[in-house]
């Protein structure tokens, strides 16, 4: 992991980041709430949903862990953590199966984030059609939501320094 410790300190915009043949690699921001704990600033978008062309299960988690670069409301890179999905794929995979099962009846007009725990089917402006159904869905984005990233915050416990 040396390699990736020198990006510690840096900002975000300053770093290429290519893609991972072994993890995701997920910039994310993230904001401190009164009571000094972290929060992330949005949900990471894992792919584009195509309502005929659903990527498969295995496809959208082709790597089980997540390298997250966490930098602050500056852009400056704070921390870097990997964080294994696999743990979570049970839930993932619950979420994702809702997101098809609407897809396959028709009803992708009316996913809403809410309806599922980890994995989002966030809505974008556009309108398409869909699978069996003649009204036009909202097209989305398969994403990693923010109750999922406030999750793994929690989880690795990040503890506000002062100085």
């Amino acid at each position: 992991m040396d390699s990736f410790e020198v990006l510690i300190g840096k900002n975000i915009n300053e770093v290429a980041l290519n893609e991972s043949t072994t993890f995701f690699i997920a910039p994310l921001e993230y904001f401190y709430k009164n009571c000094g704990r972290r929060y992330p600033a949005s949900k990471y978008k894992l792919a584009d949903l195509d309502y005929f062309n659903l990527i498969s299960f295995s496809d959208l988690f082709k790597h089980e862990s997540i390298l997250i670069i966490w930098y602050n409301d500056e852009g400056i890179i704070t921390d870097l953590e990997i964080y294994y999905l696999s743990n979570d794929f049970d839930v993932l995979f619950k979420d994702y199966y809702y997101i098809k099962k609407a897809i396959d009846n028709g009803e992708a007009h009316k996913l809403r984030e809410g309806d599922t725990k980890f994995l989002g089917a966030s809505r974008l402006a556009e309108k398409v059609s869909q699978p069996n159904s003649d009204k036009l869905a909202n097209k989305r984005e398969l994403v990693l939501k923010k109750k999922y990233l406030q999750k793994i915050i929690n989880e690795l416990n990040f503890k506000c320094i002062e100085y």
